[in-house]
């Protein structure tokens, strides 16, 4: 059976983002090819030595060095999402509180977000977009849901299907923003926290990493005749290492992704 070409989430404008994908620039293929190139052959080269066999690794650090890459700043672009959409929820907020109805208060937030993170602000694009929609005659419901689909944000999620149940059964709209700003901010924080608590960890794995490529090429000033020798035993063992390397950096890496 074919698989089905998976099609982008452009939302209810046609005009949307989707955030589970992430469309590097040509000069950050080009940045993170070089790197992974540049890792693959320094890395042979230490494990098996220098030469023209090197360039095996060549693809494979080019293909690491893209998918590390893209992986990267999508999660950054997501990191930066949820911040503005912090900042576009306390603008609401208070522009509820001053007495605005919803809609209004949501056209000041847009002006906000422009002239905080300007024109080409990642929250600045999706106000623009929900402000167009309910001037479409789009309900704001509706709107909510799609960014909140379309971005992927646990917290996004929830505030839209608040949005809905308070808007449908004319319960305290400022109340549920004023709520939902201060759980973000929270939630916000206690990640940060966790996050500089997970980077001690992240850093003793990078060490431990990076100490077979230290510790290799000083073995090697032993000559040939050593451990470092390249008979069929030793390279078997170098590529055995290396592969329980990878392992354990991916493993690592999964243990301290920590997200809640």
């Amino acid at each position: 059976m074919k698989k089905k070409k998976y099609e982008k989430d452009k939302g209810l404008t046609g005009m949307g983002i989707d955030y589970s994908i992430y469309r590097m620039s040509r000069v950050q293929i080009l940045i993170c090819s070089a790197a992974g190139a540049a890792a693959g052959i320094s890395a042979w080269c230490v494990f098996f030595g220098a030469g023209f066999h090197a360039l095996a690794a060549v693809i494979p650090g080019v293909l690491a060095g893209i998918r590390t890459g893209r992986k990267y700043f999508g999660e950054k672009r997501k990191k930066e999402l949820v911040c503005q959409f912090r900042d576009f929820l306390d603008s609401v907020a208070a522009s509820v509180s001053a007495g605005r109805n919803v809609t209004g208060a949501i056209q000041a937030a847009g002006d906000d977000m422009r002239q905080i993170y300007g024109e080409n602000g990642i929250i600045t694009r999706e106000t623009a977009l929900i402000v167009n929609g309910m001037r479409n005659n789009i309900n704001p419901e509706e709107l909510f849901l799609d960014f909140a689909r379309r971005s992927g944000i646990k917290d996004a999620e929830i505030f839209a299907d608040t949005f809905c149940v308070c808007n449908r059964t004319g319960g305290n709209m400022r109340d549920v923003i004023l709520r939902t700003t201060r759980i973000l901010s929270e939630k916000i924080q206690t990640e940060n926290e966790i996050e500089v608590i997970a980077s001690k960890g992240r850093n003793e794995l990078m060490i431990m990493t990076a100490m077979p490529f230290i510790i290799i090429p000083m073995l090697k000033t032993l000559g040939e005749s050593g451990v470092s020798g390249n008979n069929p035993v030793t390279i078997a063992v170098r590529a055995a290492g290396a592969l329980l390397i990878v392992l354990s950096c991916l493993a690592g890496r999964k243990i301290t992704d920590i997200k809640i």
